[in-house]
């Protein structure tokens, strides 16, 4: 199982976000800001609005790439 990094600081947008990435088998973690987030070792970030086709577009080229 994948693993994501959700930097959200709204709790409503941060649950939905994390409850529709996991009905896709995703395992969702969550942190605080961007800089600290890349600082981390993140491999990219996704800025709202939240566009889920774009963010899972995402997700699944980082993940072809590894």
């Amino acid at each position: 199982m994948s693993k994501i990094l959700l930097v959200e600081d709204n709790e409503m947008n941060r649950d939905m976000l994390t409850r529709r990435l996991e009905r896709k088998g995703y395992e969702v973690v969550i942190a605080g800001d961007e800089q600290k987030a890349l600082a981390a070792g993140c491999d990219d970030y996704d800025t709202k609005p939240i566009d889920l086709p774009r963010l899972l577009g995402k997700i699944e080229a980082l993940l072809s790439s590894a």
